[in-house]
């Protein structure tokens, strides 16, 4: 496939895929493998298959219910494609096993997506989780 359609992948994942969109979750059946490997936050072992990490991201996604994202920047090569985003929401549910703050957070992420025939075949996560939990007041700042 080509670097603008491997773009086109990761864009349309990043939008309709994003986990507080309605249909979130078939998105992600169309487009990713179903032993898709996520690495998340430089954690030692990865999330494998697609079940997992859609329970991993609902998750996530259950503690910020407001959460928005801006696409900030994409770069495509090949079969890579990189992008970053502004992240904004609220903390009104579980998040990581911590409960709900209230308190808002606001940072950027970065998201590398590996596409091998038309499918998402791993992907790479990082954001400042510190940062988030100063901003929840969970840390000092």
């Amino acid at each position: 496939m080509s670097t603008d359609h491997n773009r086109a992948i990761a864009i349309r994942f990043a939008q309709d895929g994003w986990g507080t969109k309605l249909g979130w979750e078939q998105i992600w059946d169309e487009l990713m493998t179903p032993d898709v490997v996520y690495h998340f936050n430089s954690e030692a072992e990865p999330i494998v298959g697609l079940e997992a990490n859609k329970a991993f991201n609902a998750s996530l996604f259950r503690g910020f219910t407001d959460i928005k994202h801006t696409i900030e920047d994409v770069i495509s090569e090949d079969q890579n494609v990189v992008y970053r985003t502004t992240l904004k929401g609220t903390h009104t549910g579980e998040f990581l096993g911590i409960p709900p703050t209230g308190g808002s957070v606001k940072i950027n992420d970065f998201t590398q997506l590996r596409i091998a025939n038309n499918k998402i075949i791993e992907w790479w996560y990082e954001c400042n989780l510190l940062e988030v939990m100063k901003q929840l007041g969970l840390m000092p700042k």
